[in-house]
């Protein structure tokens, strides 16, 4: 700003300044008529009406800013809180979408399993923390009717089962733990054994059927399901036979199952509460 005021440029526009404005006092002085084009006067004066109407707008929007201020903070704060609320509607139609969704996709199996009994939908509220089998805890517990070994399952497939209970949270280990072990049987041939897992499958996401019998049919495809126990409920979808090998001894087969479930990206679960034969 100093350095303008010391411009030859400010000191052209002094001058200029200084001549209309010498030119006006002489006209008005002498009273004589002098003739000086309009087109002049305006073009010469047009820089100062310029700054004049920017310092009355600014003028006006600070006064009006500083008048207004309370205002203007009340309707922030009521959009806002118009906005919290259209979100809040937003992930509320969301959540209850997705649950409807999940109570139509069970329909199918409760209409085939009369005997199931069903816990509200559950949410994954964490990943349990170095557990490389994929265990979670959801936020259902006692409270919601849900007991120790109960079976957890989507309406893809089984996932796992209730190794710990509260009142209001649970804790599941998968089908890939080697603390999970489920009877299970090809879809077709009803070809028989039990899954044994370990690390090295699981980083996979893979279970290992053994116990198959040498002679028993079972081949890459196959639909995997649950045959039934104490514990797990028959005809459950598990999985999908990826490979089969022999056993060392030459006497059983062994299957690799990819389950039908990621268990590692469930987010939402249900739990079976009771059925047929359960803890029999």
């Amino acid at each position: 700003m100093k350095d303008f005021f010391q411009s030859t440029r400010f000191k052209i526009i002094v001058c200029i300044f200084a001549l209309v404005f010498g030119i006006m006092i002489y006209a008005a002085v002498s009273g004589n008529n002098i003739i000086f084009p309009r087109s002049v006067l305006e073009t010469l004066a047009q820089p100062f009406v310029t700054a004049g109407k920017a310092v009355s707008d600014w003028t006006d929007e600070t006064i009006d800013t500083l008048v207004n201020a309370q205002k203007y903070k009340a309707e922030n704060e009521q959009l806002k809180e118009m906005l919290t609320d259209m979100y809040g509607q937003i992930l509320e139609k969301e959540r209850t979408d997705s649950e409807n969704e999940q109570y139509r996709s069970i329909l199918g199996i409760a209409e085939l399993h009369g005997d199931y009994k069903w816990s509200p939908p559950c949410s994954v509220t964490a990943r349990n923390a170095g557990d490389i089998f994929g265990g979670f805890t959801i936020d259902r517990g006692r409270a919601d009717g849900i007991s120790l070994y109960d079976p957890v399952f989507t309406s893809v497939g089984l996932v796992g089962t209730v190794s710990e209970i509260s009142d209001h949270y649970a804790v599941v280990k998968t089908v890939l733990s080697p603390d999970v072990n489920v009877g299970v049987m090809t879809a077709g041939s009803k070809t028989v054994g039990i899954t044994e897992n370990d690390a090295e499958y699981a980083a996979a996401g893979y279970c290992l059927m053994s116990y198959v019998s040498k002679g028993g049919d079972i081949k890459p495809g196959d639909a995997v399901i649950t045959s039934g126990s104490s514990v797990f409920p028959e005809d459950v979808v598990f999985g999908t036979v990826k490979s089969v090998f022999s056993d060392a001894n030459g006497l059983t087969k062994h299957a690799v199952i990819q389950p039908a479930e990621d268990v590692f990206k469930v987010t939402k679960v249900f739990v079976i509460t009771g059925f047929e034969g359960q803890d029999e």
